[in-house]
């Protein structure tokens, strides 16, 4: 007995050796095709890193008296955590809005470079979530049978949710996190067609080797925008590439106490 545990020690410390070594360090581095049965898309939260959640949902059809019920099943992909940086003050100098918008305590400018790097941090996550949202998913209810098409064959879907009619209404819900000092990309994905919007649920996969991004440093600054240096971080490549970083540039535009997102790239 005392053998076979000895052994199984033996096996655990091994194991545990090799589980440590498994990460490298990072270097620097309009055609229109309608149906009158309508089916719903529920809007859900995005989980773990990567991970895969299955939406079912019922279609009801009724003709010549006879009601039938079938089931579709709706796969959405969810965006990576990006890795959270923590307040220096404890979470006191700043906070999110019911949005994901930064809002400050006091006046931004009496803060330390210490805390506008943390609150650029947690903008950038919001960034990030937001982004995937409405750029790589869809945050509204979707019917997936009324549909139209543009030049290349790509389906938009009708936006069933109330209040949502036109393109402003959905530039007016981006507008939350991100500020309108910057294009942005939604034209690419909704269009307003008959008094009503239709939305690409585009439903891609993540970058498989993302690990993290973090705000590294403060670039310039101004009386309403603050730029940061941000670095992206990735776990090697399919040719077996090491660990490596990319710098790439963030921004946030300052609105009185409010910090929005101006200058963005998704890393993933």
């Amino acid at each position: 007995m005392k053998r076979f545990t000895a052994a199984a020690a033996a096996c655990v410390i091994i194991a545990g050796a090799l589980s440590g070594c498994s990460r490298k360090p990072a270097g620097s581095g309009a055609q229109v095709t309608s149906s009158s049965a309508t089916t719903t898309q529920e809007e859900t939260e995005q989980p773990d890193p990567l991970a895969v959640t299955e939406t079912t949902t019922t279609v009801t059809s009724t003709t010549s008296g006879t009601t039938a019920a079938t089931t579709s099943t709706a796969v959405t992909s969810s965006a990576p955590k990006v890795t959270e940086q923590p307040d220096p003050l404890g979470g006191g100098a700043f906070s999110y809005d019911d949005n994901g918008a930064v809002v400050f305590d006091a006046p931004p400018a009496d803060e330390n470079d210490a805390v506008l790097i943390s609150a650029a941090q947690k903008l950038f996550e919001s960034a990030c979530k937001t982004y995937w949202s409405y750029m790589i998913n869809c945050p509204y209810e979707l019917d997936y049978n009324s549909y139209i098409e543009n030049d290349f064959g790509w389906q938009y879907y009708k936006i069933i949710t109330p209040g949502i009619t036109t393109f402003a209404d959905v530039e007016r819900d981006y507008g939350k996190v991100f500020s309108d000092r910057y294009p942005n990309d939604l034209a690419t994905n909704y269009r307003e067609h008959e008094g009503a919007v239709y939305a690409i649920n585009g439903d891609r996969g993540a970058h498989l080797y993302y690990s993290a991004s973090k705000i590294t440093d403060i670039e310039s600054r101004s009386a309403d925008e603050i730029v940061f240096t941000v670095e992206n971080y990735y776990d090697g490549s399919d040719f077996g590439d090491e660990s490596y970083s990319e710098t790439d540039t963030f921004s946030a535009v300052i609105d009185g106490d409010t910090w929005k997102v101006g200058k963005f790239t998704l890393p993933y």
